[in-house]
């Protein structure tokens, strides 16, 4: 069985069985979806709603599950259909900015499931792993925003 990446794993000799795997991998993909739809729900345009997005998984990363990183405990074909779900709200997100003209329309969910995905996955050997993670966001955030804004704020 493929281990639990460590910032899921929880305490006990237990942690990699399967029961206990499954449950912190269920546990972890609902606090993600869970995340998506609050901040799709805010209603705010497609920048600050992605930028909200980048603070608050940064902020949470040791509870969250997102596509790329592997589900030990579950069906490959439960891990699929998890990953989708997670993938379809981010690309809701996406096309509100593009729709409202606050992000670049050449950016593409995959893009941002890719970095969000790197981020929240951590390097915890790292000391300042927090801040440099938020720094990364904060340029990827800068890099698809449409004009001349000062208003990026959640970091």
């Amino acid at each position: 069985m493929t281990r639990l990446p460590p910032r899921l794993v929880p305490d006990g000799p237990d942690a990699d069985a399967a029961p206990a795997a499954q449950g912190v991998m269920v546990r972890a993909y609902g606090e993600t979806i869970s995340l998506l739809d609050h901040i799709a729900g805010l209603e705010l345009d497609g920048i600050v709603g992605l930028e909200s997005l980048f603070a608050e998984a940064i902020d949470r990363r040791e509870s969250l599950m997102l596509p790329g990183f592997g589900a030990p405990g579950l069906p490959p074909t439960e891990v699929a259909r998890l990953d989708d779900e997670i993938r379809r709200r981010i690309d809701l997100l996406v096309a509100r900015g593009r729709h409202d003209g606050t992000v670049d329309k050449t950016l593409r969910g995959v893009e941002v499931v890719v970095c969000l995905s790197l981020l929240v996955q951590g390097l915890p050997e790292y000391d300042d792993y927090d801040a440099a993670a938020q720094a990364l966001a904060l340029r990827f955030v800068e890099s698809i925003t449409i004009g001349a804004r000062s208003r990026l704020s959640a970091f």
